[in-house]
């Protein structure tokens, strides 16, 4: 996952509840499956700027005769959810999580991040 900084810096009136969020986010990165980066603010703006939030789903292969399913694009809005399997939307928000990687700090980094807005916070 791939935050970027400013959700994070976002503040909210219980000052309390802010940091045991991100205590939280803390917690979770010892979770063998979970990695978190943050997109700092000198980054600059991502091709992820132009798409909002998304998830890429990649399935497992299919065992027998039945058919593995594509990778799919989940995109939630306010209304909806809409889900993208065609390979040219694949490609294009794959292109989008690449420029994400490229740009966020990694996983050591942003621990230290998250660890300094709880202290500036507190």
């Amino acid at each position: 996952m791939v935050l970027s900084e400013a959700v994070l810096r976002r503040t909210i009136p219980d000052h309390q509840a802010m940091a045991g969020q991100l205590r939280h986010l803390l917690d979770m990165t010892a979770l063998p499956n979970l990695s978190l980066r943050v997109l700092p603010f000198t980054a600059g703006p991502p091709l992820a700027s132009e798409t909002g939030t998304f998830v890429l789903l990649d399935f497992p292969q299919a065992f027998g005769r039945a058919s593995t399913e594509p990778t799919t694009v989940y995109l939630e809005n306010i209304t909806g959810a809409l889900y993208l399997d065609k390979p040219a939307e694949v490609a294009a928000y794959d292109r989008v999580w690449a420029d994400l990687e490229t740009l966020a700090a990694d996983e050591a980094a942003s621990e230290k991040v998250i660890r300094a807005i709880i202290e500036e916070r507190a």
